[in-house]
């Protein structure tokens, strides 16, 4: 709002008189009915009511942007008419008209939420400066109120993309922190290999080393002329001896290469089981005279669907590791069991049995018992057992005989399934 105030001028209103409506509420008709004439002729839209239930029933129908309301502090109805009419259209800015112009009067109003008085009789020059002002901070209370709506519509959508972001940045913390776990696993797993790389070299080194040197010694003494008769054949003896030792450990390192890599394969075909433990028992028996052989068996014989070397080279494994733990002339006891499902293949002895810490990683590669009374060997058995066994579908599970003491040896149990369903390769 301008006003220009040259000569007395006149209040210049920035507003369009057309743009607002007025509600002018006075129990005096006539002077209700003047100032609704004077604002028309000013171009406002006016609506005259002669009381407060007129007025409340104009707000209801109708909505206007001014009351300019007859107002007296001594008359309970009217000031009910106010509050009525503040509760019925909150956003209604409120003019009032008094015949009393005290300064408690004044401050009534206004703590009624009344935007301004004027005192009768109603200067119209005051009347237009007042509405204008009036409407004027109505229009910038409600522009005011629309910046707040929106600045609170930006501030809830600035909270939400905050909120995402945050979202965004836990997730990608997160999956970072799973790829550096994931890199730490994968450098962990890779020393782990050079360390067992190494630890191969050096294995294979040392055990080709053992049958070797007998094999180079025998045959430069084989070589010798005037040998004692006799003496050939024995060093030959000894050279086929190792030589086949040392055939046996390229098997198992084959084996076990076959099986780290996934290149392992099984030829599938029924075959007794009974009678096949009952041949590799028998020929331990006559290999092995500083041990005792016990073979329990049922009856009838048990058939598997399975391949018959590979299940023999796993019992062979088991029953030349009990040899090895076991004391001189143990009993080395072997048991076929089952049922219409299931298979078991188990070898005990009667030695030391296994340490706590031999028993959590028995079945890894290059790895021997803390009481082996031979040397000799890849270290390699019960990992190509476990690996024949898994291949199988099978179980392979060892226990101490005599539980947490192991005074009395160690048991190996083998459990496979009687009947597979297709070749495994």
């Amino acid at each position: 709002m301008r006003k220009d105030t040259t000569n007395g001028g006149s209040a210049m209103l920035d507003i369009k008189p057309s743009s607002a409506r007025i509600l002018v509420v006075d129990a005096d008709t006539s002077t209700a009915s003047t100032l609704g004439a004077v604002l028309r002729h000013d171009g406002w839209t006016v609506q005259v009511a002669s009381g407060g239930e007129e007025a409340l029933n104009a707000l209801a129908e109708g909505q206007f942007d001014l009351l300019l309301a007859d107002l007296d502090d001594h008359d309970p109805r009217s000031q009910e008419a106010l509050r009525q009419a503040q509760l019925a259209v909150p956003a209604v800015t409120v003019v009032a008209m008094t015949g009393y112009a005290t300064l408690e009067s004044a401050l009534r109003a206004l703590r009624r939420g009344v935007y301004d008085y004027l005192t009768k009789p109603i200067d119209v020059e005051e009347l237009r400066i007042t509405l204008a002002r009036a409407l004027e901070q109505r229009r910038l209370r409600q522009e005011l109120a629309a910046r707040v709506r929106e600045l609170e519509v930006a501030h809830a959508a600035a909270r939400d993309f905050n909120t995402r972001l945050q979202e965004q940045v836990d997730h990608a913390t997160a999956e970072l922190r799973q790829k550096v776990e994931e890199l730490d696993e994968a450098n962990r797993q890779l020393k782990l290999a050079q360390e067992q790389h190494d630890r191969f070299v050096a294995m294979v080194a040392h055990e080709m080393r053992g049958p070797l040197n007998p094999i180079i010694n025998y045959a430069q003494l084989a070589k010798r002329p005037n040998l004692q008769e006799g003496a050939l054949g024995r060093y030959m003896d000894i050279i086929v001896e190792h030589g086949f030792r040392l055939n046996r450990m390229v098997d198992d390192l084959q084996t076990a290469t076959h099986l780290s890599t996934g290149r392992f394969s099984l030829r599938i075909e029924p075959f007794d089981l009974t009678a096949a433990v009952s041949e590799l028992v028998d020929q331990f028996a006559a290999s092995v005279r500083e041990r005792r052989f016990v073979f329990e068996h049922p009856d009838t014989p048990i058939t598997i669907d399975a391949d018959r070397d590979r299940i023999v080279q796993a019992v062979r494994n088991l029953i030349d590791n009990a040899v090895k733990y076991s004391v001189e002339d143990g009993a080395i006891e072997v048991r076929i069991g089952g049922d219409r499902n299931i298979a078991t293949i188990e070898v005990g002895d009667y030695g030391a049995g296994i340490s706590e810490a031999d028993m959590k990683r028995i079945f890894e590669p290059f790895i021997r018992g803390e009481q082996s009374s031979d040397s000799s060997g890849s270290g390699l058995g019960l990992f190509i057992t476990r690996g024949i066994v898994a291949e199988h579908h099978g179980t392979l599970q060892v226990a101490n005989r005599g539980g947490a003491t192991r005074v009395q040896g160690a048991i190996f149990t083998i459990t496979l399934p009687r009947r597979l369903t297709s070749d495994k390769s």
